[in-house]
């Protein structure tokens, strides 16, 4: 405040009213240069031509205003002079008007007197005649129908029927109306009671016998009753319908017979008894409903109505009638019950949905089961078909959860209803998790299945392994972000709870694990039948010299071979396999390292243990299988020299051969001498061949 003060007293302010031209000049010839003053003098004069400019202007503005008034007030006061006139002659002529008006009325004074007398005889006589024509009119309303104007007689003339009614003059007259009005309630009755009468007619016939001093409590009964019998033909209409039209027709025939009469009825019921704590009405209306909203739903299950735009549609124009009659009906049964049936056909649809991702995802499996069986695993592009599956099951789940979106859209009544996105946003999670425990449910039947009756080809197990374990790491993450990204497109503000995708998780890597534990096994028994069979059914003690590695060695090779070619297409190699230099004989070591006593303290070999994600654990698993059957079978049997060279030829050979799949060497070396040591054990005559020899004898057979 003090700052705009001292602007305003300061001289050296152009624009102050305190301005003191002598010091302003003084200071600037001071403090500026030549050129600045000249500059300053030639700003001073543009800005005073220009204020000039303006005052000149506004004088003129001005002027014209002034000249203007002054023409207007001349105006006034002629028009004015003028108008008094008027108003003077007008005075005059409503004086003479009033003293005609006062002579006139006094003139006819007594003849106004005369009329009214005749006026009042006359509305007697009327009034008489329509008591003695009542019965008639009564009668002639009856048998044309009319019967609001019958009653409306009645009732009109009933005040003075009860009054005088006791006169010998209106007694018959006032019997006679008795009966008629008996019989017109009687009538009323019947149509109360006939399934033709439509809601209109019965609120009218209540409202008549109401008028004609019938209680209440037996009207609201009747009423009541006969609206229950003709809602009900309306509903067995409905009913009739429900496997022949779609949910549109249905729908818009419901709207406009029977949820249209029951409107009818319940503000009927309201505008005559007026009753606000009325409990009949609500239950009334809640009986009804329940069978209407059990026929919509039979309506929205069958086939033809599933398709989500008729779906949404029908359930649309039902819930918008539906919002409508709860705000004539004051009933919380109803209006959740609408509720419960939006939420409902979305739970119904999302059922739908993950049941045919889940049939459509069998479909797929079984070509793919086809095509894996009529090809080699060498011919066959294993992780083509992991990609195909993996797309084809996202692409399904993401268009179901875009098709149960369209129940958020904005022109829908329910679209834009929290309870609704809510709905939405939890059946869409269900057809994610469904989806994702089917998968799971389907990988273990189908691990069962392998191994009880060997009829799935191992590379479907392994393709299904690696999709449970890739929608595990990325595929579930990827649709619940999918998810909240539609959900924030179409209902903004949302706020949604965060899910739970442990348990999916866990199922998915449970079902891996299964279906990578049969692949193992079902390889590895294969293996281990055939080196049960062939060494079970071989006499070892008079087998002839060897010439090279036994057939069923190459045919255990070629299955190995043929699960780890296949395993190398889906799964990494975490252990690399030792190099040429490292590889070493086992018959290279003394014969007192194949002692019991040196088997006692070496490492303790699990057969059966889980199966490892990649492709050195699932060989090694098999590997273990097969092997483990060998050391069995040779430990049931007793060897002569040639039986013991030959299992130490068939032995070199698997060596050779399974060591360059990338097997664990030392679980390898374990078990092939295990089964060595054990047949030496069991040789009556114990004696192996130089290691030179025997690689002469594999490479030469």
């Amino acid at each position: 405040m003090g700052d705009i003060q001292e602007a305003i007293d300061n001289p050296l302010d152009i624009d102050g009213s305190n301005f003191n031209a002598d010091l302003y000049l003084e200071n600037v010839m001071k403090r500026a240069t030549l050129r600045q003053i000249m500059d300053k003098e030639a700003e001073i004069v543009t800005q005073s031509q220009f204020l000039q400019s303006e005052m000149q202007t506004l004088v003129y503005e001005n002027y014209n205003k002034f000249i203007s008034a002054t023409d207007t007030v001349r105006k006034m006061r002629s028009d004015f002079r003028i108008m008094q006139e008027e108003m003077n002659k007008l005075s005059e002529n409503i004086n003479k008007i009033t003293s005609f008006s006062a002579q006139i009325s006094e003139s006819l004074k007594e003849s106004g007197n005369n009329v009214s007398r005749l006026c009042g005889t006359r509305q007697l006589l009327d009034k008489l005649q329509f008591l003695f024509l009542l019965p008639s009119q009564l009668n002639k309303a009856i048998i044309e129908s009319r019967y609001a104007d019958a009653v409306h007689d009645y009732t009109h003339a009933q005040r003075v029927l009860q009054k005088y009614g006791n006169q010998p003059s209106f007694q018959s007259i006032q019997t006679e109306c008795s009966e008629i009005i008996y019989g017109l309630k009687k009538t009323l009755r019947d149509r109360l009671l006939s399934p033709e009468t439509s809601a209109s007619e019965l609120a009218e016939c209540v409202g008549l016998l109401r008028q004609l001093q019938e209680t209440d409590s037996s009207l609201k009964d009747i009423f009541l009753s006969c609206a229950e019998s003709r809602l009900d033909k309306h509903l067995q209409t409905l009913s009739g319908m429900v496997e022949s039209t779609d949910i549109l027709e249905w729908v818009e025939k419901c709207n406009q017979t029977l949820l249209a009469d029951l409107g009818i009825i319940i503000s009927c019921y309201h505008e005559m008894f007026q009753d606000k704590e009325d409990t009949n009405i609500p239950e009334f209306a809640d009986k009804i409903m329940l069978q209407v909203f059990h026929l919509f739903e039979e309506v929205a299950k069958r086939p033809d109505n599933v398709g989500t735009e008729i779906l949404i549609r029908g359930l649309d124009k039902f819930f918008r009638k539906l919002q409508a009659m709860t705000e004539i009906i004051s009933s919380e049964t109803m209006s959740n019950k609408a509720t419960e049936i939006v939420i409902q056909c979305i739970n119904n649809k999302a059922t739908i949905q993950y049941q045919s991702i889940q049939t459509q995802f069998k479909e797929s499996l079984m070509k793919v089961r086809l095509s894996l069986a009529s090809k080699s695993t060498e011919n066959t592009d294993l992780k083509d078909i992991l990609n195909s599956l993996q797309v084809y099951l996202m692409q399904k789940v993401q268009a179901s959860l875009l098709d149960l979106m369209a129940f958020l859209q904005n022109n829908l009544s329910f679209g834009l209803k929290s309870w609704c996105a809510k709905a939405v946003a939890d059946t869409c999670w269900k057809v994610i998790s469904e989806t994702m425990a089917n998968l799971s449910e389907m990988v273990k039947k189908m691990a069962c299945l392998q191994t009880s009756n060997n009829n799935i080809p191992f590379e479907l197990l392994l393709i299904l392994a690696k999709l449970c374990l890739e929608m595990q790491e990325n595929g579930v993450t990827t649709l619940h972000s999918h998810l909240l990204k539609l959900l924030e497109e179409a209902a903004p503000g949302l706020t949604i709870e965060n899910k739970d995708t442990n348990s999916i998780m866990v199922n998915l890597s449970t079902a891996a694990q299964s279906a990578l534990d049969s692949e193992v096994i079902f390889i590895g028994q294969t293996a281990a039948q055939m080196l049960r069979v062939s060494v079970l059914a071989r006499d070892w003690l008079r087998a002839p010299e060897p010439r090279g590695p036994r057939a069923v060695c190459r045919r255990v090779v070629e299955t190995l071979a043929s699960a780890d070619s296949a395993a190398s297409q889906l799964f990494p190699t975490s252990v690399k396999p030792s190099s040429d230099s490292s590889r070493r004989t086992i018959w290279s070591r003394a014969p007192s390292s194949f002692s019991p006593i040196n088997r006692i303290f070496s490492e303790r070999i699990e057969v059966f243990s889980p199966a490892g994600a990649d492709r050195a654990a699932l060989s090694n698993g098999a590997l273990k299988v097969a092997l483990k059957a060998l050391v069995e079978c040779v430990r049931l049997r007793t060897f002569g020299r040639h039986g013991l060279q030959q299992l130490q030829v068939d032995v070199h050979f698997l060596q050779q051969r399974l060591s360059c799949m990338g097997n664990d060497e030392r679980l390898l070396n374990a078990l092939l001498e295990d089964a060595l040591s054990s047949a030496q054990l069991r040789c009556v005559d114990p004696q192996l061949m130089e290691p030179s020899i025997v690689d002469i004898i594999c490479e030469r057979g």
